[in-house]
């Protein structure tokens, strides 16, 4: 019988392990692929507090180490369901768990194009996150894929930073607020590519360009780097019918983390909210982690 089941070895999932371990709380941490969450694809982060710069991989092994410091274990388990109760079960592909209480703390993951040779670009020319990655971009060019807000906003940063910035668009018109169109239209050196679509990466070990293709061409361009704003995905088929959703799948709660099910909290990406970062990640972490010692406190 555990405390608390984390699910998910972000840094949300890491942080709410170490107050609760620091707590003397037992818990266990299930994974089911990268111990660090998407930060580790990240080459260098600079808006960690503590850090001028880190890499991502180097952080995540710093709270991966604080967490077995403190005496934790994370396993590598997929969550397949969740059983509700006064007593809650979690069942993975590995066995079936007690727990008094849930965080889950499972992120999203970003949409992608699904193409050849794409994860191993990934973090090696082809980037997510413009405000993490943009500065390697410095008077270089670059790709935005997408059209919406997002991507609106992502070709807008970039364009303060490189040179030439693409934005190519599935569509024949881009969609998002009024006054980020109209800020992406006065932008010289951002060229939108309409009714277009990447079909290929370029390149061997990083990206040296794409081809797109329209209803009137193929052609490749020659760039040094792609930002995919095609959306994101939150990890929660597994609980979508126990928990209450947004109209995206992000799980709904306040801000104490706190889900529609008691005993059940939620930290991280996968909560509904405005702001996804990783400073608000290990806050939402440090939320949930206090919530659940309260929770525990009460009595189950």
């Amino acid at each position: 019988m555990y405390d608390c089941i984390i699910i998910g070895a972000g840094p949300a999932g890491l942080t709410a392990a170490i107050y609760l371990l620091r707590e003397n709380k037992k818990i266990k941490i299930i994974e089911k692929e990268t111990i660090g969450g998407k930060i580790t694809s990240s080459a260098r982060v600079d808006n960690y507090p503590g850090f001028t710069s880190i890499s991502g991989s180097e952080l995540a092994d710093k709270l991966f180490d604080q967490v077995t410091n403190l005496g934790g274990e994370i396993d590598i388990e997929e969550m397949q369901s969740i059983k509700d109760g006064k007593i809650k079960e979690v069942i993975t592909d590995e066995g079936r768990y007690e727990t008094k209480s849930i965080i889950l703390a499972t992120g999203t993951y970003f949409n992608t194009l699904k193409l050849e040779n794409e994860e191993n670009f990934l973090g090696n020319g082809i980037s997510f996150c413009t405000v993490c990655d943009g500065a390697f971009y410095k008077n270089k060019v670059v790709v935005v894929v997408g059209g919406g807000n997002t991507a609106i906003i992502n070709a807008i940063y970039l364009s303060t930073l490189a040179k030439k910035v693409y934005l190519i668009v599935r569509e024949d018109t881009i969609r998002g607020e009024k006054v980020n169109i109209d800020e992406l239209l006065k932008k010289e050196n951002i060229e939108i590519i309409y009714n277009s679509e990447v079909i290929k990466y370029l390149g061997e070990n990083s990206i040296t360009g794409i081809t797109i293709k329209s209803k009137e061409e193929t052609k490749d361009l020659v760039v040094d780097g792609i930002f995919l704003a095609i959306g994101q995905v939150p990890e929660t088929k597994e609980v979508n019918k126990l928990l209450n959703l947004d109209k995206y799948n992000y799980i709904e709660t306040k801000e104490d983390c706190k889900t529609n099910v008691a005993g059940i909290f939620a930290a991280g990406d996968v909560r509904s909210k405005k702001v996804r970062q990783l400073t608000t990640a290990t806050n939402d972490g440090t939320i949930a982690a206090l919530n659940v010692i309260n929770y525990l406190d009460e009595g189950v």
